[in-house]
């Protein structure tokens, strides 16, 4: 269960949206909320004779400070949640990553547009410098333009509609221990979905000189692999139900590609949180930049990502999914 949520907050708006969709999952599991800031001075442009007015830094950081007091004041005035409040100096990245490890917080909770997807709103950004250099979990919250604002929601509202997208992999299944550390409500719906690239076998256009010209589907094959998925998605439900989680649906997707798949189905589940692993290796492909791009831009989806080391390698599969060798 997580105990400490750690929410890095800029100068925006966007970043305080982060603020009040973590105090309803911290509610959910009686987790501390850090509010964190790194504060760096705006200086004048260098025109040759300015000098660095300590008093006016001194006076934005203590701006600062009341501001973000304040918004930790609502925070646990709605919500009931303790929240700490940390100014840091120095260099963000490096800064916040030092924090959440003498803190020993467990989850990442940050907010993205989604507009430009992952890799101008989430990567490049000093919050992919902390997720590529720290193994927590991560929390990319997305603003529902037509919802009320967070901070008139009731305090326990988290997710409500949870897909789940997996491979097969234990890799993937690193997800399942942050989704229960969640603690979603009684009533959450969680989808299982696994999503199977359809077999194709070769077409020899000159049997005598094995020549391969085209291919065509193997409707038998992809049949077979779709049904080892169902099992497997099915075991992982019951487990799941066994561990308290209520409400486990499952769905087996046939598609080339896993991204355009898994957004589709989020419209037509509702869902409002997607939950992935973020790297893999070998089988497992659920990667950021390509499958939570893709949902970024096309959904309004939060996406809740663990990244796995790229040295670790995934576990056996519990069933093959991999094209026909040819």
């Amino acid at each position: 269960m997580f105990g400490k949520l750690l929410v890095p907050l800029d100068t925006s708006p966007l970043s305080e949206q982060a603020a009040w969709k973590a105090a309803a999952v911290a509610r959910n599991t009686h987790a501390s909320l850090h509010l964190v800031h790194v504060f760096e001075a705006r200086l004048p442009a260098f025109d040759g004779g300015a000098v660095i007015d300590e008093r006016v830094i001194a006076l934005e950081r203590a701006q600062l400070e009341r501001h973000f007091a304040s918004l930790a004041d609502r925070i646990t005035k709605q919500s009931g949640c303790t929240c700490v409040l940390a100014m840091l100096d120095g260099s963000p990245a490096e800064a916040i990553s030092t924090y959440a490890r003498q803190q020993g917080a467990d989850l990442l909770v940050m907010s993205t547009h989604g507009r430009t997807g992952l890799s101008r709103a989430w990567f490049g950004s000093v919050a992919d410098t902390i997720a590529r250099e720290s193994s927590l979990p991560v929390l990319l919250v997305r603003r529902d333009e037509g919802a009320p604002s967070w901070e008139h929601q009731a305090p326990d509202a988290a997710f409500a509609r949870i897909l789940i997208a997996l491979d097969g992999s234990d890799t993937a299944e690193n997800i399942l221990e942050c989704v229960r550390s969640m603690r979603t409500s009684a009533n959450a719906e969680h989808l299982l979905v696994e999503v199977v690239q359809p077999v194709s076998m070769p077409i020899l256009d000159h049997p005598d000189v094995g020549v391969i010209m085209a291919t065509a589907p193997d409707v038998e094959a992809t049949a077979t692999f779709v049904e080892g998925a169902k099992k497997y998605l099915e075991g992982v439900a019951r487990r799941l139900d066994r561990e308290g989680a209520a409400n486990v649906e499952t769905k087996v997707l046939v598609a080339p590609s896993a991204g355009p798949a898994i957004v589709d189905l989020t419209r037509t589940f509702g869902a409002d949180l997607v939950a992935m692993t973020s790297h893999g290796r070998g089988a497992s492909r659920l990667l950021v930049g390509s499958v939570a791009d893709k949902i970024l831009r096309g959904t309004q989806c939060s996406i809740l990502f663990r990244r796995t080391p790229v040295a670790k390698a995934a576990s056996p599969r519990r069933h093959a999914h991999k094209k026909r060798a040819l």
